[in-house]
């Protein structure tokens, strides 16, 4: 679940550029990969790109009550 976090220090948000490498494997580690997207999604929450849209259905379907 998404925990709300508050930035106790003044500092400007990390306004890079992502980029990943691709490293071939036998096995892929799903849960790592997982975590990222789902970290990579809820961060572009709120933005115009469909990254952004996607973070923001995601964080609809975890702040549900159901």
């Amino acid at each position: 679940m998404v925990r709300n976090y508050e930035r106790k220090t003044t500092r400007p948000p990390a306004d890079r550029n992502l980029r990943v490498t691709f490293t071939r494997r036998e096995q892929i580690d799903v849960e790592k990969v997982a975590e990222v997207l789902i970290r990579v999604a809820l961060r572009e929450a709120g933005t115009a790109s469909a990254v952004g849209h996607a973070g923001d259905r995601l964080r609809a379907l975890l702040g549900s009550q159901r």
